[in-house]
């Protein structure tokens, strides 16, 4: 009887163990990544290591932009990806600053 009381807890601890976490570091107005793929739940948080504020913004291929705010030196931000499909990542100060997103 316990252990059935139990089980609950258990699912949800085991469910939250697939969603994963992707670290992209900013530097020299830059992310160390180009391109990555994710599954779908995933989550990136992006580390700005550079001695510049940044502007993250997410395009989906279809919908509006999500965009992070300002990113000071030394601050993280943390941008989930709920459903499959293409997004490009971009700081809206450095236009240079681009990584393709493909969620699987």
């Amino acid at each position: 009887m316990r252990a059935l009381l139990l089980f609950p807890l258990w699912l949800a601890t085991v469910g939250s163990a697939y969603a994963g976490e992707t670290v992209v570091t900013q530097t020299h107005r830059s992310f160390d990544s180009d391109e990555l793929t994710l599954k779908a739940g995933d989550v990136i948080r992006f580390v700005n290591a550079d001695q510049v504020t940044h502007n993250i913004q997410v395009s989906p291929d279809a919908g509006a932009n999500a965009d992070l705010g300002l990113q000071k030196p030394g601050e993280a931000l943390t941008q989930g990806f709920a459903q499959a499909g293409h997004y490009m990542v971009h700081c809206s100060i450095h236009p240079k600053m681009k990584l393709s997103v493909t969620v699987e």
